[in-house]
């Protein structure tokens, strides 16, 4: 299957029955968004990381602003999340990029 970025509305909801998601470090306190499992393309594993909070580099993760951006994680959220596969399998044609070039969305919910 050669590499080529594209989408398909159906593989919004083949992603949906078979995608894994896990919010780290905990759903109290999400951070990152970790969305892992088949391309439903290609069908190779893929893991996908959506961060939740940005924290600048020499910020201190127990600095005011550290702790609000935290605090704000905490409450009940959502998101469209775009996954783009990104499988380790070679795929012809797919030059400096990595996976087959499909890309789908999930929603994602947490603290409801």
């Amino acid at each position: 299957m050669p590499y080529r970025v594209e989408s398909d509305p159906d593989w919004n909801t083949v992603a949906a029955g078979t995608a894994r998601v896990s919010l780290h470090p905990d759903e109290a306190a999400p951070e990152v968004i970790v969305i892992s499992g088949p391309c439903p393309r290609c069908r190779h594993e893929t893991v996908h990381s959506e961060p939740l909070i940005a924290y600048a580099n020499a910020l201190s993760r127990t600095s005011l602003l550290a702790r609000v951006l935290r605090h704000r994680a905490t409450e009940p959220g959502s998101r469209e999340v775009e996954v783009i596969c990104g499988c380790l399998t070679s795929h012809s044609e797919t030059g400096e990029h990595k996976g087959c070039g499909a890309s789908w969305v999930l929603h994602v919910e947490w603290g409801v």
